[in-house]
């Protein structure tokens, strides 16, 4: 209105200047209640004629500032709920080859800020950061079965706030170990209120596995009370708490309840898949050897294992295990030097 010449609205610098683009390229702040919208097309400054363009048009649907909240926004509200992490398998049916996709849930009726990590050997990693609203989820990122065997534990960080008036809780500080978790397992997924599917609910500084033990077939309780049940006087030897020997059975009936409906290539793959998580947490860990008990069968396996060894790993040395204690079924793999 005060001006001559015209431009292109660019954008809002606050609630009463508009940033108008003229034809030497520069913004120029303009007041809002001076400035006339060219219905027609944006202004030519040479000739004073408007001209048509179709970004123009586009230019009009600018984004106005948020609104401020409303007055029901800023009411007093009680906090309740948590925030929860998942572990979702993409195919429930193939876990051996799903990848898993990690959501952030928030069970609340408050906004939830967040940083999610993961540590490895104490070191930590940003995964994401952000904002979530009430009562909502979001995937945050999905894992491929090499990048999650390779993650030790994961921590949420966050508080919890609304606008106005509002109960302020201690912050979130979560740290989730998943090293020990047999993804290729579906026992360790459970029916939930958050998803269609199964899914692995973290809740607690420690996993709360009690809905996992209730859903433990009855030979892997047997072997459970068989151990507790074990007299003091006569040891039971579990390869996972020995920190320098692990043994990993590969028969496919330790691995999957039922086996009956898969062809030999997928339980090879099923064999091959706990193998590799297996070596990598045990790269990752204090053990200095690894069993892998495969079998005689027809020699598949065996070559398969040592053929991915010699392609994936090939600083490390393995050769046939103990034949006094595994006969002609296992593979020792050393993972220090200086150990064989």
């Amino acid at each position: 209105m005060n001006d001559i010449g015209g431009g292109i609205v660019k954008g809002y610098q606050d609630d009463k200047f508009v940033l108008v683009e003229n034809q030497d390229g520069f913004l120029i702040p303009v007041l809002l209640n001076e400035l006339i919208i060219e219905e027609s097309g944006s202004y030519d400054n040479e000739s004073g004629q408007s001209k048509q363009t179709s970004q123009n048009s586009s230019q009009k649907e600018l984004k106005k500032p948020k609104p401020e909240p409303s007055s029901d926004d800023k009411k007093y509200i009680p906090f309740k709920g948590e925030a929860l992490l998942a572990l979702v398998p993409e195919n429930d049916k193939l876990l051996h080859v799903s990848n898993f996709g990690l959501f952030l849930i928030n069970d609340s009726n408050y906004f939830f800020n967040f940083v999610i990590t993961s540590i490895d050997s104490g070191k930590s990693t940003l995964v994401k950061s952000g904002a979530i609203k009430p009562d909502s989820k979001s995937n945050i990122l999905s894992f491929s079965q090499s990048v999650i065997a390779k993650v030790r534990e994961i921590r949420l960080q966050g508080i919890f706030y609304k606008h106005g008036f509002f109960d302020a809780t201690a912050p979130v500080d979560l740290t989730f170990n998943i090293a020990d978790i047999s993804f290729y397992k579906i026992n360790f997924f459970i029916e939930n209120d958050y998803f269609d599917s199964k899914a692995l609910i973290l809740k607690k500084e420690e996993l709360d596995l009690k809905e996992v033990f209730d859903k433990l077939t009855e030979s892997e309780i047997a072997k459970v009370t068989k151990i507790k049940e074990a007299p003091v006087n006569k040891p039971v030897k579990i390869s996972i708490k020995n920190p320098l020997v692990e043994e990993v059975d590969l028969h496919i009936e330790e691995i999957v309840d039922n086996h009956s409906g898969l062809t030999n290539g997928e339980i090879v793959e099923l064999q091959l898949a706990r193998f590799e998580t297996s070596l990598e947490t045990a790269i990752r860990s204090n053990v200095q050897k690894i069993v892998f008990i495969h079998g005689v069968g027809n020699g598949k396996l065996k070559q398969e294992l040592r053929n991915k060894i010699d392609r994936k790993y090939p600083d490390l040395v393995y050769q046939d295990a103990s034949f006094k204690e595994y006969g002609f079924g296992a593979t020792m793999v050393y993972l220090k030097k200086g150990q064989n």
